[in-house]
Order: C-alpha cells, then sequence, then structure tokens
C-alpha cells in the first residue's frame, strides 16, 4: 500500500508541474470541465463522473509523458508478456481500476438497469466500449513515450492497465446490481405484505 501512495503522489506532482508549466493545455482542460459542467440535460452525478474521468486522463498523460524529463538514446519496446516483476504489475492493474470504476458509473447514470436479454446484451457492449477506451488510452500512452523516448512501450503495461480496468468496472456493476436486488426484493416484500393486509381486510 505504501507502494501505491507513493507513485499516486509522484503523479500528482508531475501533473502540478506540468500545468505549471504549460498553463494553456491546462486552461483548455478546465474550459472543457466548465463547458461540461453547465450543458443542460445531464444528470449532476452524470458531469461529476466526466469531470473526475477527464482529470483522470489528464494526471496520467501529464506525470507519464509530460512530466518526464529523462530521455533515452533510442526508442524501446518489448512485446514480451509477464518479463516485468509483480510490483510492477500490481501497480500498473491498480492505476487504471479507478477508471474501470467510473466508467462503469457513467453507464450506470446514462442508460437504466433492466434485467431483459436485450439490456443484459446492451450492458455488455457497454462493456466493450469502455474496455476498449481504456485500452486506446493505454495505447497512447505507450505509444507516446515510444515516440518522445521518455518511456518504453511495453505490451505488459497496456494488458495489465486494460485488466485493471476491468476489474474495476467490474466491481461496481456487481454492487450496483446486488444493491438493487436486494432493493426490488424488499419492494416485492412490501407489496406482497399489503395485499395480504387488503385481503384479510
Amino acid at each position: 500500500m505504501e507502494f501505491l501512495i507513493r507513485d499516486i503522489l509522484e503523479y500528482i506532482n508531475g501533473a502540478i508541474t506540468c500545468a505549471m508549466k504549460d498553463p494553456a493545455a491546462t486552461l483548455l482542460v478546465l474550459m472543457f470541465l466548465l463547458l461540461v459542467m453547465i450543458t443542460p440535460g445531464r444528470k449532476n452525478v452524470e458531469k461529476v463522473l466526466i469531470l473526475l474521468i477527464t482529470c483522470f486522463i489528464y494526471l496520467i498523460l501529464t506525470s507519464n509523458v509530460l512530466a518526464r524529463t529523462y530521455i533515452y538514446a533510442y526508442r524501446r519496446y518489448s512485446f514480451e508478456l509477464f518479463t516485468g516483476d509483480t510490483y510492477e504489475m500490481l501497480e500498473n492493474i491498480l492505476l487504471f481500476f479507478p477508471l474501470g470504476m467510473l466508467m462503469c458509473g457513467l453507464d450506470f447514470n446514462t442508460t437504466p438497469v433492466h434485467f431483459s436479454k436485450e439490456r443484459k446484451s446492451y450492458r455488455f457492449i457497454r462493456f466493450i466500449i469502455s474496455m476498449a477506451f481504456a485500452g486506446i488510452f493505454t495505447c497512447v500512452i505507450e505509444l507516446l513515450q515510444f515516440y518522445l523516448r521518455v518511456g518504453v512501450f511495453t505490451l505488459d503495461d497496456v494488458l495489465c492497465n486494460t485488466t485493471g480496468a476491468a476489474l474495476g468496472y467490474g466491481l461496481v456493476f456487481a454492487c450496483v446490481i446486488f444493491v438493487r436486488k436486494i432493493k426490488k426484493g424488499k419492494a416485492d416484500t412490501g407489496k406482497e405484505q399489503l395485499n395480504e393486509q387488503r385481503t384479510n381486510a
């Protein structure tokens, strides 16, 4: 847990450093967030989730690309799987865990949940789209690191980050479905008791 807290602080420090060095880019991000917040027709929860997702993207992009000062002599890459240590793989999984949770929350707040076959297939499509977004964003980070020579393009990072997003998405999805089933069960029980009272009366 200590290494995770240390890395989070490093990401925040990198984002703050980049924001001070390039205020124009930071201003564009803030303008986008302001536009989202004042857009009519969106729920407040949805606006907050979009805001948090945007902040997450900005934090990861700045800390993993823009804030790095060391430049390699040549571009480096690795397509070998599971060659890194356990600590690094766990870090990459946990790094994108919040993105999956936020994406799932955004999905639940944009469409209602029903337990029909059509809705289940629609949910699966939304899950695939969210994971594709996480995977593409990771690839963009890795390609920028490779092109700018500030990091190594590794297939491990892409797989671990996408896996972390999938785990975060699955956790929120399971919790929401569980809570809604409990609420539905209590509502059905209340209806049954009300019907019994009416029958007895």
